[in-house]
């Protein structure tokens, strides 16, 4: 008679995931309130002296708070979140850059690079993944199409933010930094992270939601503050909130299979 020795093999355990959690906390909490995000957005609740000019804080405190310390957030919490993360900080670093060059000031070009390299240590710390090879599958075009609607709009609010540094209009200052050329990035950045949520990649909940609450919180704002400085009147406050509402429930709808695609067991 043979006899066979029998091996128990462990289980290959997954690679340390303390880098990403760690890396992304500290960074969390750097952008969202060591820069002034959380702080700007509650700028509501700071009183009178500050009233005038809420509507630019709460562009600060959305960019750099919903925007991009909500990802880095998620990644402390899930670090398999990596690749979505980076790629929504990226694209505000991209907006802020834009919006640095518009409105003519280098010293927002500091904040747009230091925002790449978040993102590029996002991706350098991703833990390996092996997700299964699924079919291929059709996103919906609804969310892509808003999308689309809003690019003028959000443009056209951005170069006037931008062209309005440095003209003696109200402003605020954050680490001295001037908070129009932010502003111009706002809806930039949220353009750009709805663009990523569009294309659905794994976590696209992550930037739809944060498209969602940064559009909800500014058109709710400039509703009720139609004549603050920034503010682009109720009337575009409404159409804000229409369209947060309605890019939501466009990315609720399920990817479809792709014609001529067939799933193989």
């Amino acid at each position: 008679m043979t006899s066979q020795t029998a091996r128990t093999i462990a289980p290959e355990r997954p690679a340390p995931q303390r880098a990403p959690r760690v890396l992304a906390g500290l960074l969390a909490v750097f952008w969202g309130f060591l820069f002034y995000g959380l702080i700007d957005l509650l700028a509501f609740a700071q009183g009178p002296d500050f009233h005038a000019s809420l509507v630019l804080s709460t562009g600060w405190g959305l960019l750099f708070l919903v925007l991009v310390a909500g990802p880095l957030v998620a990644v402390a919490v899930r670090p398999g979140t990596c690749a979505t993360a980076a790629g929504q900080v990226a694209v505000a670093g991209l907006a802020v850059g834009a919006a640095a060059a518009l409105s003519g000031s280098p010293r927002h070009l500091l904040v747009a690079g230091a925002l790449l390299a978040t993102a590029a240590v996002l991706a350098a710390v991703r833990p390996p993944t092996s997700a299964p090879v699924r079919a291929t599958r059709r996103t919906p075009w609804a969310p892509g199409l808003l999308v689309l609607l809003a690019a003028g709009p959000a443009c056209a609010y951005a170069w006037a933010a931008a062209r309005t540094t440095g003209s003696g209009t109200l402003t605020d200052d954050t680490w001295g930094l001037d908070h129009w050329p932010v502003q111009a990035a706002f809806p930039l950045a949220v353009l750009g992270v709805a663009a990523l949520a569009a294309a659905r990649p794994a976590g696209w909940q992550l930037p739809t939601c944060a498209v969602a609450i940064s559009a909800a919180w500014f058109g709710t704002v400039c509703w009720l503050e139609p004549d603050l400085v920034g503010s682009p009147g109720r009337g575009w406050a409404t159409v804000v909130l229409t369209w947060s509402v309605a890019f939501v429930l466009a990315q609720l709808q399920p990817n479809r299979p792709a014609e001529g695609h067939m799933l193989i067991m």
